[in-house]
């Protein structure tokens, strides 16, 4: 079962959380009839979320998220633009109070509770020097990867309202989050391969709009294409 999940809706419940998506499955029938969540997606994020309709489904489903058979392209609007324009960040990530709220951080060296993160990156496209259009692949699913990943490389998303910069704070006023599931590929639990994409939401059609992206610029595949991100011009 693939779902086109929209920003602001919680994947599973927790404190003070009524509304969420595993919660909303109980409309295929309960017990065996139940899809089961293969992955998650956090609360702002928006886009593909798969789950199996039936028990050996949604096993073989999570079995390849855990051997990392599954290839997850997200789409993110950042500040800047990252030098080099693609690459591997591999940055051990550990959760830190900070404040009154927990974040994902970078980890201190020979931290016992780090764990190993890794994320793949690569330019679509960019408006001048203020906005870079990524794509972006976590090898590992850490909580929040991609946004400390970024923040992290000196690149916040835009909109995100936990890890940022104020001038990233300041670039993205009135956006939503600016990450989006855009696509979904991995073993078809009846063979084959499936390949799922997500329209472009409400907030990163809103955040294309501002900075002038057009969907149609990207490569579906963009970790395999030989070129690299057109620049724009101001």
């Amino acid at each position: 079962l693939a779902l086109n999940k929209p920003a602001g809706l919680a994947v599973q419940g927790g404190t003070k959380t009524r509304n969420h998506v595993d919660r909303l499955l109980s409309a295929w029938g309960e017990g065996l009839a139940r899809p089961r969540l293969v992955h998650r997606l956090d609360r702002d994020t928006s886009g593909v979320l798969l789950a199996g309709k039936t028990p050996p489904a949604a096993a073989r489903l999570a079995g390849s998220f855990a051997r990392r058979r599954a290839e997850k392209t997200y789409w993110a609007l950042v500040l800047g633009h990252p030098r080099p324009q693609d690459g591997i960040l591999s940055l051990p990530l550990v959760k830190k109070g900070v404040g009154d709220r927990e974040l994902v951080v970078p980890a201190e060296p020979k931290d016992p509770r780090a764990e190993p993160a890794e994320t793949e990156f690569t330019l679509i496209s960019r408006a001048g020097d203020r906005v870079s259009w990524m794509a972006l692949r976590p090898h590992t699913g850490r909580t929040h990867q991609l946004r400390a990943h970024m923040l992290a490389m000196g690149h916040p998303i835009l909109g995100d309202p936990k890890y940022n910069t104020p001038e990233s704070v300041a670039l993205s006023a009135g956006l939503g989050l600016q990450l989006h599931a855009r696509r979904l590929s991995l073993p078809h639990p009846s063979g084959g391969l499936l390949v799922v994409e997500a329209p472009v939401s409400p907030e990163m059609k809103a955040g294309f709009a501002r900075f002038g992206f057009d969907a149609s610029e990207a490569d579906p595949e963009p970790f395999r294409r030989p070129g690299r991100g057109a620049r724009r011009g101001n």
